[in-house]
């Protein structure tokens, strides 16, 4: 086992640990490009801390922060606003979502798993609330970020430009029924390309891997709903497999 793991902890982390954060924030997003991270303020970054929007984990090398992520997790106080994230269902969206956000780890801490096993905590934190739906926005460029959730088994579902950049929607799901897609029907798409990245979405697929070559692969989404159609339906194979470039 790697020594360096050893020597961390995850932890959830309070409103004592605000001056770490801030000097992590700092550190991180110094030479970032506009849209890597979206800086938090002391007063968001507090509502986290608190359990007020949502909860903050870390990982600890002894007194030192070297990672932080963040979780939303809605209440009847605090829903979920605005549209739905894409295929979430309406009646899901205000209580039974969360948002990954904001993972930021130390440049030295690199390249150790620090992102992968703040995801899992996370994930964990959101079953244990009962949540039906994980969702996170990465930046296009972003490719380490987006690759790491979809190996975790999150999938591509949407994408936006109105930020001024290319944004990718990630999905999970905490039910196994949900996001099932046919794999004999694929599309590949340039992890780089956005435009093709919308052409697939629009088309109805959902983005699943990457590809040996690097490319991701798509999908057909079977359904967006898995109650509209029974498992039989679900499992019925397809005779041929159709892959398309876009």
């Amino acid at each position: 086992m790697d020594s360096s793991m050893d020597s961390t902890l995850v932890r959830r982390l309070t409103p004592d640990d605000l001056t770490k954060i801030l000097d992590l924030q700092e550190v991180v997003t110094a030479r970032l490009s506009t849209g890597f991270l979206r800086l938090k303020s002391e007063t968001d970054l507090r509502a986290f801390l608190d359990g007020t929007r949502g909860v903050a984990y870390g990982m600890m090398e002894g007194s030192a922060l070297s990672a932080l992520s963040l979780l939303r997790v809605p209440d009847e106080k605090h829903p979920n606003q605005g549209p739905p994230f894409p295929l979430v269902p309406t009646e899901d969206w205000p209580l039974s979502a969360c948002l990954l956000e904001n993972t930021m780890v130390r440049p030295a801490a690199r390249g150790r798993g620090f992102q992968r096993r703040l995801f899992d905590v996370r994930i964990s934190h959101a079953a244990s609330a009962k949540m039906r739906w994980i969702c996170a926005g990465v930046h296009l460029s972003n490719v380490v970020s987006w690759t790491n959730l979809l190996a975790k088994g999150m999938v591509i579902a949407g994408i936006r430009f109105d930020p001024g950049y290319p944004v990718l929607g990630l999905l999970g799901s905490l039910t196994s029924r949900a996001l099932r897609s046919d794999a004999t029907d694929q599309a590949l798409v340039h992890p780089q390309d956005a435009a093709s990245h919308q052409a697939a979405l629009e088309a109805g697929y959902i983005g699943v891997r990457l590809a040996a070559d690097g490319d991701v692969v798509y999908e057909r989404l079977r359904t967006s709903s898995p109650s509209r159609r029974s498992d039989a339906a679900l499992a019925r194979p397809e005779t041929r497999t159709v892959v398309a470039r876009l």
